[in-house]
């Protein structure tokens, strides 16, 4: 049997190096960087094949995918947004399901029995907390970097799983090892949009919250209550499928591929760079929605308060300013005259910073005058003191 050797995979088209690995020399070996079916959380993949010359064993390696999978019906929502990838979301499925339909893939009549279940080892078992906590701190630095978002991880999954599958390929008997490095975590966002609505409705959502107390245990990950989403993938995957009496042989050879593997350091730097820069694209995106959602609110506010104060205000003084016509008609005072125009025709009069007389309509609670001599009425309350500085606006009173 041919000895097992130190082997170096680079990709079939670029020469770019992918990985390190030991395999039995004689392998036929194929490797691949790609975009294909990448997605904003992972832009770049990797796969790696090794076949023995006899072609009975079959070693593969995927490299990082990420997906996820939205609870939030907000959230959901802004999913069908253009220029929003579909690719960056997939349901999550339980492992065994995952492997299961990995391993039937290569099945004859994509049928596979599951047998038995293990941890997969490796580096990544051997470091799991500390790849987890590195995990978790980045996706919050990440994620919860983004306009009114205070992440709350409500669950979350760091585990090395691995599976044994049989079935049958060309009709021969074939046993199947998969296993992946699952990460992932189930989060909600702690600020409300009902939160962020002010009044009493915002008050009571502030109220619920606090008042909430956790649950004593969690759930199974991808299976807790309150989350909004599930981010979920695996750090690599790896299988090997063999014929049936090659199971010891195969067994060893794919635990030596599993333990020696080493992905390339420029290949994870290329891919990290690019998912950056997605990251950075998508802030700049949020952001843009939530000034557009916020400038809407306030217009809307402001509509609806306009148009009340509007109904209210005319009403009260057209009759006030008719019974004060009826009951005045005679009197010769200038001050009562006007004031009588004034309602009659719904405004008010103010004096300008150069002493002209400019007439505003009643629904105005605050008037103001720019540089330009331009006036302006603003129903409700006064807009904020920076805001009026920076638009070099001057309150003015009535006359």
């Amino acid at each position: 049997m041919p000895a097992p050797v130190q082997f170096s995979f680079k990709d079939r088209t670029t020469g770019a190096p992918v990985a390190t690995a030991i395999i039995q020399e004689g392998y036929l070996v194929n490797a691949t960087i790609t975009d294909k079916n990448a997605n904003d959380l992972v832009p770049l993949h990797a796969y790696i094949a090794a076949l023995s010359p006899d072609q009975s064993i079959l070693l593969n390696s995927n490299s990082k995918g990420m997906w996820e999978q939205l609870i939030n019906p907000l959230m959901q929502q802004t999913a069908k947004m253009t220029g929003v990838r579909k690719s960056n979301f997939a349901p999550y499925p339980d492992p065994d399901r995952y492997l299961l339909e990995y391993a039937a893939a290569f099945m004859d009549g994509k049928k596979a029995a599951h047998v038995a279940t293990a941890t997969l080892p490796g580096s990544f078992a051997d470091n799991r907390q500390a790849i987890h906590d590195n995990f978790i701190q980045e996706f919050i630095a990440r994620e919860g970097s983004g306009p009114n978002v205070q992440l709350e991880i409500v669950n979350s999954i760091c585990e090395p799983i691995l599976m044994k599958f049989i079935g049958k390929r060309q009709g021969k008997p074939k046993v199947m090892l998969v296993g992946y490095e699952l990460m992932g975590v189930e989060y909600r966002n702690a600020i409300r949009p009902e939160m962020l609505m002010g009044g009493p409705i915002g008050l009571m959502a502030l109220l619920k919250a606090s008042s909430k107390k956790k649950p004593a245990k969690a759930a199974p990950f991808g299976h807790a209550k309150e989350r909004d989403s599930i981010r979920w993938g695996y750090n690599r995957l790896y299988s090997c499928i063999c014929d049936a009496e090659l199971e010891q042989r195969a067994t060893e050879e794919f635990m030596r591929f599993v333990l020696s593997f080493t992905p390339d350091m420029s290949f994870i730097q290329r891919r990290e760079q690019l998912a950056y820069e997605n990251w950075v694209a998508a802030m700049q995106f949020a952001n843009q929605l939530s000034a557009q959602a916020r400038q809407g609110q306030i217009q809307a506010q402001q509509r609806a308060i306009e148009a009340s104060r509007m109904i209210a205000q005319n009403s009260a003084q057209m009759s006030a300013g008719i019974m004060d016509s009826w009951n005045r008609k005679m009197a010769s005072d200038s001050r009562i005259s006007q004031a009588r125009s004034e309602a009659i025709r719904g405004v008010n009069t103010y004096q300008t910073t150069s002493g002209r007389s400019v007439e505003v309509g009643v629904t105005a609670d605050h008037v103001y005058q720019n540089n330009y001599g331009d006036v302006y009425g603003v129903s409700g309350s006064a807009p904020d003191q920076e805001l009026l500085n920076r638009l070099n606006w001057t309150e003015i009173r009535r006359r």
